[in-house]
């Protein structure tokens, strides 16, 4: 499992000690999206020059009309010229709406690697979700891997059971009980044997590196500890915008004790609910949002942007993070675009 967890399209390293990483959740473009969304996402990639982009799903969206393989490379092709023509690596972790087209994330996933600069594999030891993998970084020399990536499918609605649960379907997502137990819906979250995978993986990392690996996570639907940032604002040191409730998960999985416990994730970072972007650090863990760049789905102009990492290869484990807005970059943000 190391040897195919470690392999990349790409080798990525630091370069003159330094790595920036810039993440866009939530495009939800579709076969005649908005012009602003690709001048938005065009510029941002100009103005912040990033190692790596990635995608915290939701790319597209159930009525994007992607009809067949060529509408979805027609689309990929259109978003991600600026990144393929520049050579810039990308990855997307799959949302709950990328799957809701014509398309499920078994048959998107090939598409999406079939591009020369996605850095997205295929996963042998999970048998839940499409897009998780991890994609290791290395140092300037390229003689040691010093920071890591992990990536999930987090899901779309609940759908843990191997069996045909009598209290449970399609039409009525949530488990029955008076309340949610954590306030959370009928989302979903990464299974037990993706969580299972990360735990191997990491100590396999760890003992092929000869320490832990520094990392974070990035997925698309929030976890129920996400939910402790809101309501713990000042212990967990919360900053950033929270303008919408938190589209969590209301079964919880073991991700984040697992992460707590291996102690290499140093970040969960996740998008799916548009006008958030906050961040707070929980039980040494940072948990935060990724707001929408959406046209085509509900945002507002002063949100839309994206989460950028910088690390130094000096100590990658204590990166800076921080949102950047595009009504900052973009001339004539209000425009139409055209």
């Amino acid at each position: 499992m190391l040897k195919e967890n470690l392999e990349l399209k790409k080798e990525l390293r630091f370069k003159d000690g330094k790595f920036k990483i810039a993440m866009f959740s939530d495009l939800h473009g579709c076969k005649e999206s908005d012009k602003r969304l690709k001048r938005d996402l065009d510029a941002m990639i100009e103005y912040l020059k990033p190692d790596l982009v990635l995608f915290s799903g939701d790319m597209f969206h159930t009525r994007a009309n992607l009809k067949t393989e060529e509408d979805v490379r027609t689309f990929l092709t259109y978003i991600t010229e600026i990144l393929e023509t520049n050579n810039i690596p990308w990855a997307d972790a799959f949302g709950n709406h990328e799957s809701e087209g014509a398309f499920e994330n078994e048959r998107l996933l090939p598409i999406f690697m079939s591009y020369p600069n996605c850095l997205m594999k295929k996963n042998s030891d999970t048998e839940r979700g499409h897009s998780n993998y991890m994609i290791p970084i290395k140092n300037t020399a390229g003689d040691k891997i010093i920071f890591n990536i992990w990536a999930l499918d987090s899901g779309g609605t609940i759908d843990i059971c191997d069996f045909a649960h009598p209290n449970y379907t399609e039409s009525d997502v949530r488990m029955p009980r008076p309340t949610a137990l954590y306030g959370g819906e009928g989302y979903d979250n990464p299974k037990y044997d993706q969580v299972s995978w990360y735990y191997k993986s990491s100590k396999e990392l760890e003992a092929y590196c000869g320490e832990k690996v520094p990392s974070f996570m990035f997925f698309h639907i929030p976890l129920p500890e996400h939910r402790l940032v809101k309501f713990n604002q000042a212990e967990t040191n919360m900053q950033g915008e929270c303008r919408e409730g938190i589209a969590c998960c209301e079964l919880n999985y073991g991700l984040f004790a697992t992460a707590l416990q291996r102690g290499d994730v140093k970040g969960i970072f996740v998008g799916h609910d548009h006008v958030n972007n906050f961040l707070g650090t929980y039980c040494g863990i940072q948990l935060a949002f990724n707001s929408a760049l959406a046209y085509d789905e509900y945002n507002a102009d002063d949100m839309r942007g994206c989460r950028v990492f910088e690390l130094d290869e000096s100590d990658p484990g204590n990166y800076k993070t921080y949102c950047v807005q595009a009504q900052d970059i973009v001339p004539d943000y209000r425009g139409k675009g055209e």
